[in-house]
């Protein structure tokens, strides 16, 4: 296995409480095995994922290709941040998961540091956390190579042509029966 990338965790604030991220949070026994596994790994936290906001202008990019497929990806993506904005009180929401695909098609256009990262399991307060230790202050080897940001114009790029690419070979861009076309 040349790595194993996730989206997951913080470096500082979390999602689902002060200090934890959903997917650490989820079943945070099983994170710290992967953590410890020995193998390259590369978290993608939400620090980065937030920066990757659905903004008008993505979204004005996107509805460029005035297409069926296109017009439902922009109201997905505007039902998401209605339901993120009551929800998280954000006026853009971030997308997370498609950061992680970014990472693995263009590494290049993040920039990771290598750091010991240890999972919370057993705090009441905490458990789920990422505690990651930028500075090598606990003298324990790195066991991650952490995106600590990313050129958001960039991965917008690559997801507007992606998008665009699914536009052309979505069949609700189709002609339907009795239509000319």
């Amino acid at each position: 296995m040349a790595e194993v990338v996730i989206m997951g965790g913080a470096m500082g604030l979390g999602n689902t409480g002060p200090v934890m991220e959903f997917n650490i949070q989820t079943d945070p026994e099983a994170a710290a095995i992967v953590f410890d596994a020995g193998w390259p790994l590369v978290m993608v936290p939400i620090e980065v994922t937030h920066t990757a906001l659905v903004t008008p202008d993505v979204l004005e990019r996107i509805h460029r290709k005035d297409s069926p497929f296109c017009t439902l990806v922009c109201r997905l993506l505007t039902f998401f941040r209605d339901t993120y904005r009551e929800v998280f009180h954000f006026d853009h929401p971030p997308l997370h998961d498609p950061c992680v695909v970014a990472y693995c098609i263009a590494p290049n256009i993040f920039e990771v540091k290598k750091m010991r990262v240890d999972i919370e399991t057993s705090s009441q307060l905490s458990a789920g956390q990422t505690v990651c230790d930028v500075w090598g202050q606990s003298g324990r080897p790195p066991n991650a190579s952490v995106a600590v940001r990313m050129d958001v114009a960039e991965f917008w790029d690559m997801m507007v042509a992606a998008i665009h690419a699914a536009d052309e070979a979505s069949s609700l861009n189709a002609p339907t029966a009795g239509s000319r076309g």
